[in-house]
């Protein structure tokens, strides 16, 4: 840099170094945008007590939520499958929509009625496709 007689900067290099350092801090807002936008979780406002899951007799569940949640959250497919540990040998998978890429899954934990008066933990797996 070329300092004149008292030693100071002179004003084209503090414009230079500005615009370097604003370039780099817009570098850095553009990067985190993108990897804000690419983090969305679509399973962020699922409710998997909406679901209504019923395992006394036969295992079934309330599609309509799924429906109503491939609306408001934007995407294009959603699987739920119904696993009662130790009490069934597999589970049911219900299918909302199309499968493509999958977007998001979690695993939620609910304790159901059963048979007899009886009471198991139910695992729902929850898988969205986009």
């Amino acid at each position: 840099m070329h300092r004149n007689n008292r030693g100071d900067m002179g004003f084209n290099e503090a414009i230079v170094c500005m615009v370097a350092v604003s370039i780099v801090l817009m570098m850095y807002l553009a990067f985190a945008a993108s990897t804000a936008a690419e983090s969305y979780d679509t399973l962020e406002n699922f409710d998997a007590d909406s679901l209504d899951t019923d395992v006394s007799g036969s295992i079934s569940i309330s599609e309509s939520y799924l429906l109503n949640y491939m609306a408001s959250s934007d995407i294009r497919g959603i699987s739920v499958t119904v696993i009662i540990p130790l009490f069934d040998d597999g589970g049911k998978e219900f299918m909302a929509g199309d499968k493509g890429v999958q977007n998001g899954s979690r695993s939620y934990l609910s304790v159901l009625p059963y048979d007899n008066g009886r009471s198991v933990p139910v695992i729902l797996k929850v898988i969205t496709y986009g």
